[in-house]
C-alpha cells in the first residue's frame, strides 16, 4: 500500500501535519515514534531511524523520493569534514601556535638592534601579539588581524620554514602567489610547486578553533579577501619596522595592486550586493508563513536589525538590553538604540513601536521579561539553547550570546529555505538569496534608505560610516540611467 495520499497539497511545509500528505495507517505509526509535523519526519531520517519507524525497503525509496522531489533533505555539510585527511599537528590556531628555535624569530635575520628597539617582545608570537593589543581596539577588528597575521605566520614557518623576523622580498612577493592558487589547483600541479598540500590549509566552514579539524582556510579566497590579507599583512610588517623590531619593511617593495583572476572581474557594486524590492518582498512573503517559535521571534530580529536598522552583524551580537534607552529628540521623548559600533563609536538610532514589540515578543519567547525590565546585560540575540542560561534573578535569565557562526548559520539556512521556495518561478532570485551573507541586510538598507531621499549624510551618519565616501559607494546613478534608458529601446 503506498505511503502517500493520492490527494495532497501540493506545497510542503516544514510545520505542516503528515496527516495531511500520508495514509492513515503510515501515520498511526509515526505518531507512535512521537513524529507528528513533516519537520519531524526529516530529521527522523536524516538520523537513519528508519529501523525505528519499520520502514520497508520499498517505503523507504517511496519516503526518499518524496523528500528529494520537494527538496525536504538539508545537504549534509560535514561531509568535507569526513574525507579530510588527518590535520597537520604543525598548523594550529594563534593561540596554540609553538614554535620551535630557528623559527621563533629570536635570531631572525631581518631584527632590529637590541639598543634601537621601543618594542619589548623577544619572538615573533610575542610582537604579534604586541601588536594585536596596539592596534585591534576592539573584538572584531581583533579578529581579523588575528586570522591574517594567523596565516601568514603559519604559511612562513610550516611553507617556507623560515620565521617571520626574517622574510624578505622573495617570501613578501610569493604570498599573493600562493594565496591565488590555493584551492583552484590540481594536486598535481600544486605538489610541484609547494612544500604541503592544499588539504594542509583548507578545511570546513564554521569549524571550531578547537576542533582537530580546523584549517586556516575554508574555500579560495575572492579578490577582496586577497587585498584585505595584503593589506593586514603590510600593516603588521609597518608596525614591526616603526618599532624597530625589525630593520625594514620587504612589504615596501611590493606593489599593492592584487590582480584580478580570471573569471573573477570587477567587484560587484554595494548595490548589487543586496535585495530588490521585489525580493525583499519574497523574503518577507516567506517568513511570514513561518511557525511562530523562539526561533522565528529571533529571526525578526535579526532581520530588523539588519535591514530596518542598518547594523553590522558585530553590532547585532554585541547589542544588549541597555543599548535600548528613551532620549529627547527634537522634543519629544522617543525610543532609541545606542549602537556601539567600529572604533566604540556611539550612534543613536530611532526605533519604531513595532520594532519595539518584535524585541518584547522575542524575550517574551525566552522566558524574559520586556524592555525596561529585563537584566540590563541581556544580549538582545541569543542562543536557543536552554543548557546556557544563566539565572540571576527571579523571573529573569541571559542566555549566552549569539555566536558570530551561529548568526551565519542562521540567516544561511532561513535564505536557503527561501530560495528553495521560489526556485521553481524565480530562479535567478534563488540564485541570488543562496549567494547572499549577513552583511547584504545592512546593504539592502543602504540602498533602500537612499532610494527613499533619505539624505546621504544622514545615512552615513545612521550607519556609522566614517566618510560618506562610503555611503556614495551604494549610488549607481550612470546605471539606474542606463536601466531606465534601455527599457524604452526595441529588442532587436
Amino acid at each position: 500500500m503506498p505511503l502517500l495520499l493520492s490527494d495532497r497539497p501540493q506545497k510542503v511545509k516544514n510545520t505542516s501535519l503528515l496527516v495531511e500528505y500520508f495514509e492513515p495507517s503510515f501515520v498511526v505509526r509515526l505518531l507512535k515514534c512521537g513524529l507528528l509535523k513533516v519537520k519531524d519526519l526529516v530529521k527522523a531520517y536524516q538520523e537513519d531511524a528508519c529501523q525505528v519507524l519499520g520502514l520497508t525497503d520499498k517505503e523507504r525509496l517511496e519516503l526518499e523520493s518524496w523528500f528529494n522531489e520537494y527538496r525536504l533533505l538539508k545537504p549534509k555539510k560535514d561531509l568535507i569534514r569526513e574525507h579530510l585527511p588527518a590535520p597537520n599537528p604543525n598548523i594550529v590556531p594563534f593561540e596554540r601556535i609553538v614554535l620551535p628555535l630557528g623559527l621563533d624569530g629570536r635570531e631572525g635575520s631581518n631584527r632590529g638592534d637590541n639598543h634601537s628597539r621601543s618594542l619589548e617582545a623577544t619572538d615573533d608570537l610575542s610582537a604579534i601579539r604586541s601588536w594585536l593589543v596596539a592596534r585591534a581596539n576592539n573584538v572584531n577588528t581583533q579578529g581579523v588581524y588575528r586570522k591574517e597575521a594567523e596565516r601568514f605566520l603559519l604559511w612562513c614557518t610550516q611553507e617556507r620554514q623560515i620565521a617571520l623576523s626574517s622574510v624578505g622580498l622573495e617570501e613578501a612577493s610569493l604570498y599573493l602567489r600562493w594565496l591565488e592558487q590555493l584551492g583552484r589547483t590540481p594536486d598535481s600541479l600544486w605538489s610541484q610547486q609547494w612544500n604541503l598540500p592544499q588539504h594542509d590549509w583548507l578545511g570546513a566552514k564554521n569549524t571550531p578553533r578547537n576542533d582537530p579539524q580546523w584549517r586556516p582556510f575554508n574555500a579560495p579566497l575572492s579578490h577582496t579577501s586577497r587585498k584585505m590579507a595584503l593589506m593586514t599583512v603590510r600593516q603588521l610588517f609597518n608596525f614591526l619596522t616603526k618599532t624597530g623590531y625589525i630593520i625594514h619593511n620587504p612589504f615596501d617593495q611590493i606593489t599593492r595592486k592584487v590582480p584580478f583572476l580570471d573569471g573573477e572581474g570587477a567587484p560587484k557594486e554595494y548595490a548589487d550586493r543586496s535585495f530588490s524590492d521585489d525580493q525583499w518582498a519574497q523574503v518577507s512573503d516567506y517568513f511570514m508563513h513561518l511557525e511562530d517559535d523562539e526561533a522565528k521571534a529571533r529571526l525578526a530580529v535579526i532581520l530588523m536589525m539588519g535591514k530596518g536598522l542598518g547594523l553590522r552583524a558585530s553590532e547585532m551580537l554585541n547589542a544588549r538590553a541597555e543599548w535600548i534607552t528613551e532620549r529627547m529628540v527634537d522634543g519629544e521623548t522617543i525610543k532609541v538604540i545606542e549602537v556601539i559600533g567600529k572604533g566604540d563609536k556611539v550612534r543613536r538610532l530611532p526605533l519604531q513601536d513595532e520594532q519595539v514589540v518584535m524585541i518584547n515578543h522575542y524575550l517574551h519567547h525566552r522566558d524574559l521579561p520586556e524592555l525596561g525590565i529585563v537584566a540590563p546585560e541581556t544580549p538582545l540575540l541569543a542562543s536557543l539553547g536552554r543548557g546556557a542560561e544563566a539565572k540571576l534573578s527571579q523571573g529573569q535569565g541571559v542566555k549566552r550570546g549569539l555566536s558570530r557562526s551561529g548568526l551565519y548559520r542562521t540567516l544561511e539556512q532561513f535564505l536557503e529555505n527561501c530560495a528553495r521556495e521560489i526556485e521553481g518561478t524565480e530562479p535567478m532570485a534563488a540564485a541570488k538569496l543562496r549567494a547572499s551573507s549577513t552583511h547584504w541586510l545592512r546593504h539592502t538598507f543602504a540602498t533602500s534608505a537612499l532610494k527613499s531621499k533619505m539624505p546621504i549624510n544622514v545615512v552615513q551618519n545612521a550607519m556609522g560610516h566614517a566618510s560618506v565616501a562610503t555611503t556614495s559607494r551604494y549610488l549607481t546613478p550612470e546605471e539606474a540611467e542606463v536601466a531606465r534608458a534601455m527599457k524604452n529601446m526595441k529588442v532587436f
